[in-house]
């Protein structure tokens, strides 16, 4: 259940109900009071995703004694997570896998929550879109060299930007490899059908 109406003799009582119906801390939930009184009060009452990601990763970076503070926006399309701070560079660091794997995290956490939610993109400045760039002429590269000898290719990770970037080239086809989180991508010379 992500969102209901719930009741108790006092507002406390009903949003300890709320609480407890939806399986969440007060921080987590955004109510309003639908009806007060005869010794009665009623709360409309949701799971509030931006709540939920803040808390998970406030709890995160005081478990991890880690220098990050998050900023969250909705944007229509995703809800954005902006992270700031000192330890950044933790985050960024070997091409941004534990960025990534924060973002995976952030996801799961409201995909256990939340039946249907905008997707998480979790970002530190503009370092995603500087790795699209990087990924997006490793890319190019790596097809130029698969049509010059003919022999295959293989990049780590990304696997979205890579098989964008290619998908226009006529030369190359794309293919992922692996399990899990973690897969690669293979250039290798078109087929000819």
């Amino acid at each position: 259940m992500t969102a209901g109406r719930f009741s108790g003799r006092t507002l406390d009582e009903a949003l300890s109900a709320a609480c407890s119906g939806l399986c969440a801390r007060i921080g987590e939930i955004h109510y309003e009071v639908d009806r007060e009184g005869q010794g009665e009060v009623i709360v409309q009452a949701s799971l509030d995703p931006a709540a939920i990601l803040g808390l998970f990763l406030s709890e995160t970076f005081r478990a991890g004694q880690l220098e990050l503070s998050s900023r969250l926006e909705e944007d229509g399309e995703a809800l954005v997570v902006r992270i700031e701070g000192p330890d950044t560079t933790l985050l960024t660091a070997r091409g941004g896998e534990a960025l990534d794997g924060l973002q995976y995290l952030c996801n799961r956490v409201l995909d256990g929550r939340m039946r249907e939610h905008l997707p998480v993109h979790v970002e530190v400045g503009d370092f995603k879109e500087q790795r699209a760039r990087r990924l997006f002429r490793k890319a190019e590269e790596a097809a130029d060299t698969v049509a010059r000898t003919g022999r295959p290719q293989t990049l780590p990770a990304a696997r979205r930007h890579i098989h964008l970037a290619l998908a226009e080239d006529d030369r190359v086809e794309t293919e992922s490899e692996g399990r899990g989180f973690i897969k690669r991508v293979i250039v290798r010379p078109r087929r000819r059908r």
